[in-house]
């Protein structure tokens, strides 16, 4: 019973792997289309039912390699929820591989799980590394040249990563996060370790497509396949600021050295993001930018090392992971070019009524999980006196908001004829069970989150507490 805990992480790679190996077999191809999506769907959801039953453990494994702990079980819940949704909504004949496009959510969902419980910074790089790997191997199925361009932007995110996290080790004499908080607390800030604090905050933020490294990932998300898509924006930053939260926690003793360095980028990312959503008009972009947005509430709620602001980022991180994952998989692709839609509400409604509340969810609108995220970061920021970034974060907000609802005026109010006309219809997604089911449970999901967020975030407060943070 005590190994149960890995039963998740298991059931994840295990299915991804046999995916992946099914595509080899022509007979295997050719029958699978229809059943091999809700059946991936239905293992990722089993594997979350063991992970909340068996997560709940807490337990350290491999000598502390691994650790099983409230954060641990929020973020790997978190990931394979998402993955379980984007899996269902994802419109498959859009996709240029069904086996490669089914296995690599689950390695990002995976990578995330290894972040998580890591107890290491060994273990917190491998797991960024593995998810970013997998948002590279998709985009590159359709853009082998925006692949490249991914692949090149992540190296230089890791390497930047990777001094960060050496100067770290270099520093305390360890690798554990938990021994390096221990030593750091007799360690007053120097100048000589928070230029190497830049250097990783940078890394991190170039991986997330923050502003303004976003000009590195944007473009790559902007021309890939709709799930390719997703994994750029979604969860790829959530494994980064899974790695953030984690490196926060255990850099808590020591904030003079990284919060000046979080609080520009959580700036830049929150006018930024809204400010470039109310200036594009194409959906993907706009989506994109929603995503850049609020990420930043996520990174300005770590920057002000309190508890209560720890907490209130890991809650507006799981609503963030299934809304700017499923957000581009629900709007689909057109044909060499953007998607079609106006009056995509009334062609495609289910599809419309996800899309609409990944929107809004992102651009923090009530009452949806985004909305009680960006407020309990908003508390958290009143509460620790940092009131020019909460002011920032809520211009940025209002910039959002007005993006959103432009967007839900395309959808719901403007007449699909025009498009119809120019041919926009044929590039509307398909219509079938499992993505019409994936597109119900997405808008249940996203409800679900605000209606529940009172519970969820007392989980992340616990979650908090787990990283040590009082």
């Amino acid at each position: 019973m005590r190994y149960a805990v890995l039963v998740p992480e298991a059931l994840v790679v295990a299915t991804a792997v046999l995916v992946m190996l099914a595509g080899r077999f022509s007979w295997f191809r050719a029958g699978s289309r229809a059943y091999l999506p809700p059946v991936t769907a239905i293992v990722v959801l089993i594997a979350l039912g063991v992970e909340l039953w068996a997560g709940a453990t807490l337990a350290t494994y491999f000598d502390g390699a691994l650790v099983q702990d409230r954060f641990a079980l929020f973020a790997k819940a978190a990931a394979l929820l998402t993955a379980a949704v984007a899996v269902a909504a994802t419109d498959w004949t859009a996709e240029d591989s069904l086996h490669l496009g089914l296995a690599m959510p689950l390695l990002a969902a995976f990578g995330i799980m290894v972040a998580s419980s890591a107890g290491d910074l060994v273990g917190l790089w491998a797991g960024l590394e593995l998810a970013a790997a997998a948002a590279v191997v998709l985009v590159s199925l359709r853009r082998p040249d925006l692949g490249l361009r991914l692949l090149i932007v992540g190296g230089i995110a890791s390497a930047l990563i990777l001094v960060g996290i050496a100067f770290v080790y270099a520093t305390t004499g360890n690798s554990d996060l938990t021994a390096i908080r221990a030593v750091l607390m007799s360690h007053a800030p120097t100048l000589a370790l928070a230029i190497p604090m830049l250097l990783l905050l940078g890394g991190l933020a170039l991986r997330a497509g923050l502003a303004p490294f976003h000009v590195g990932v944007l473009p790559v998300g902007l021309g890939a396949s709709p799930l390719g898509a997703g994994l750029v924006i979604g969860l790829v930053a959530v494994a980064a600021a899974t790695v953030a939260a984690k490196l926060a926690a255990a850099l808590i003793p020591i904030p003079d050295v990284y919060v000046p360095y979080a609080n520009v980028i959580a700036a830049l990312a929150m006018l930024g993001g809204g400010a470039a959503a109310m200036a594009v008009r194409s959906p993907r972009p706009r989506l994109a930018y929603l995503a850049v947005g609020q990420l930043g509430w996520v990174a300005a709620g770590l920057a002000t090392h309190f508890r209560s602001g720890m907490a209130a980022s890991v809650f507006l991180l799981g609503a963030f992971a299934v809304a700017a994952t499923c957000g581009p998989a629900l709007l689909g692709r057109a044909e060499g070019g953007a998607p079609a839609l106006a009056g995509f509400g009334s062609v495609r409604p289910v599809r419309a009524a996800g899309l609409a509340l990944a929107m809004l969810s992102l651009a923090g609108a009530p009452p949806l999980g985004g909305f009680f995220g960006q407020l309990a970061v908003a508390a958290a920021l009143a509460q620790s006196g940092n009131f020019v970034l909460l002011g920032l974060g809520l211009l940025g907000s209002v910039m959002s908001l007005v993006a959103a609802v432009g967007t839900l005026r395309v959808l719901y109010i403007q007449s699909p004829l025009e498009e119809s006309r120019r041919g926009a219809a044929a590039a509307l997604p398909a219509v079938t069970a499992l993505s019409t089911a994936g597109a119900v449970a997405f808008c249940v999901v996203i409800a679900a989150y605000g209606a529940f967020s009172y519970p969820i975030l007392g989980l992340a407060d616990q979650g908090a507490e787990a990283l040590g943070l009082r």
